[in-house]
């Protein structure tokens, strides 16, 4: 999905999948330090980013010209660094970044199968970036859509029963 300027939409990150509970530490973002990188976007003129950290995953999803701006803004901000997250991490560009993003607020890439807590904090972060001017048409249409899935997901299917553990 390609955008303003040569951009491209982006998901970045890490989770439980290859990066250990210590690695995934190094790149945990506290609320200041979310609201920090928000602001470092904005000033570097990425137009749109939504960004998640969780116990089990740090994620940024958004546009920019090359997925490293993306990384640069996640490193600058945590304890990672750049060749810790290229051990460990994924960059999904375009039509994958958006079934990523499917699979994350679906439950369908959670440590425990269903699991929807992930669609809350999904809703958060896209809040917290349309407080700072950082939600463009595209992405707010697209999280909207990834609400619906999931609740469709939830109201239509055994997955959020409670049949699955870890």
């Amino acid at each position: 999905m390609q955008h303003q300027k040569n951009t491209y939409f982006y998901a970045i990150g890490l989770s439980y999948q290859k990066a250990d509970a210590e690695v995934r530490g190094h790149f945990s973002l506290s609320d200041t330090a979310k609201q920090n990188l928000l602001a470092e976007a904005k000033h570097n003129g990425i137009e749109s980013l939504i960004v998640i950290s969780t116990c089990n995953r740090t994620e940024l999803y958004g546009f920019a010209e090359h997925p490293y701006q993306l990384i640069h803004l996640l490193c600058e901000n945590t304890k990672g660094t750049v060749e810790e997250f290229q051990d460990v991490a994924y960059i999904h560009k375009g039509k994958n970044a958006i079934s990523h993003l499917f699979r994350v607020g679906s439950g369908l890439d959670s440590q425990i199968l269903g699991d929807f807590e992930i669609i809350s904090q999904l809703k958060f972060a896209a809040r917290a970036s349309k407080k700072e001017g950082l939600l463009n048409s595209f992405t707010e249409r697209l999280i909207n859509s990834v609400i619906q899935a999931s609740k469709r997901i939830k109201n239509e299917t055994e997955l959020s029963s409670g049949a699955t553990s870890v």
